[in-house]
């Protein structure tokens, strides 16, 4: 099974990472794909470029077999929607894929682009911290409870998983490089290296 984590990596952080790889090993997958979107739907359009979004990720993933890039968002281009992109991936693999999920997104999934038709493409799996509320009662009937329940389905099932999570988000990195301050416990040491060589995520007029 191959798990896809989506978002705008807008830049990648440790927190990205950390729980990845805890999807790797509890889940068993073959691998994780990262996959940045070119124009997000539900959120503030991405401030520094694709190709810089993807070269962070590249770096970051650099000499781990089970982690990689996937840019069929990035090739698509226009606004990012999941269908659009699962129907693609269904296209070029017969694998079974596993949409990753925060709590949150999980909670609007009914408001989604085809959400039912997400379900006969993919199972989910909706990653939550710690007392965070989820909402149980949504598409119930899909639910299983365990790693080997979810990879038992080709499609159409839904793990609740709670995970252990890092106090970084790509928002609150932005916001301390913007106040000219590196949060070096947030990021990997080649995106530090890589945001101050190519002077991302600056104030204009810094």
């Amino acid at each position: 099974m191959i798990g896809i984590l989506g978002g705008t990596f807008d830049p990648i952080h440790n927190g990205h990472l950390h729980i990845a790889t805890q999807l790797v090993d509890r889940l068993g997958l073959q691998q994780l794909q990262f996959m940045p979107c070119a124009l997000p739907v539900h959120r503030d359009p991405p401030r520094v470029a694709m190709t810089h979004r993807c070269a962070m990720i590249n770096l970051v993933i650099a000499g781990q077999p089970a982690l990689s890039l996937n840019t069929v968002e990035i090739d698509r281009d226009g606004p990012s929607y999941s269908i659009d992109s699962l129907r693609e991936m269904r296209r070029r693999t017969d694998s079974i894929q596993a949409l990753v999920l925060g709590a949150d997104a999980f909670n609007d999934f009914a408001s989604w682009k085809s959400p039912q038709e997400i379900l006969k493409l993919a199972n989910l799996v909706v990653c939550y911290r710690p007392g965070f509320e989820v909402d149980r009662e949504l598409f119930s009937q899909h639910r299983v409870a365990s790693a080997d329940e979810l990879s038992a389905h080709t499609a159409g099932a839904i793990l609740l998983l709670e995970v252990e999570a890092i106090d970084c988000s790509s928002s609150a990195v932005r916001a301390a490089l913007d106040a000219g301050r590196i949060p070096r416990q947030c990021l990997h040491p080649a995106v530090v290296d890589y945001i101050e060589k190519h002077n991302l995520y600056r104030k204009q007029g810094d």
